[in-house]
């Protein structure tokens, strides 16, 4: 029976984290518009590392990490660009995005605090640990201070969209399986 709840609690999270993408995807993009007009990024500003998804998708996290990780290897990172950097770039993301919700969906079966905020905290805890924390100091994106304010709005604010998809998957499925 224990195996057997496992298995589902990872596929959940498997499920759960393909939804969270497609969330957080949409409600990024949109979100980036929004956050454009209300707070203009100055000028220069969206040429940081990590600030523009849109025009910029070799100078994001992903992108950056992929790089490291062929130069790691033994490649040449910095000679990769278009469909390769791209599909390296989507890889490794998706190894993130479906890390968190397999574990969030096995953590949370055995310790049910871990869903409360209906996932903001999750994804809060992804936001500040990440692109608060490790990304910065590691130089894969720009610094909080320097990043505009409408990253904010379209990085924190799609971080508790994934997060609150995520839970809601988990939500669901453990009402429909027990």
């Amino acid at each position: 029976m224990k195996t057997s709840r496992f298995v589902l609690d990872v596929a959940t999270g498997l499920l759960a984290g393909w939804v969270g993408v497609q969330a957080k995807g949409k409600a990024e993009s949109t979100l980036q518009g929004w956050g454009e007009k209300v707070f203009p990024p100055a000028p220069g500003q969206k040429e940081l590392p990590g600030a523009d998804p849109t025009g910029h998708g070799e100078r994001m996290p992903p992108s950056v990490l992929y790089r490291r990780l062929v130069d790691w290897r033994g490649g040449d990172g910095d000679a990769l660009e278009g469909d390769d950097l791209e599909a390296g770039a989507v890889w490794f993301h998706r190894a993130l995005a479906y890390g968190y919700p397999v574990a969030y969906s096995v953590l949370s079966r055995r310790i049910p605090f871990a869903r409360a905020g209906a996932g903001t905290l999750g994804g809060a805890a992804l936001f500040g640990a990440f692109h608060g924390a490790v990304l910065p100091v590691t130089g894969v994106q720009a610094s909080l201070s320097e990043l505009p304010k409408a990253w904010w709005v379209w990085e924190g604010g799609s971080h508790l969209v994934f997060g609150v998809a995520v839970d809601l998957v988990v939500g669901t499925v453990r009402r429909v399986t027990g």
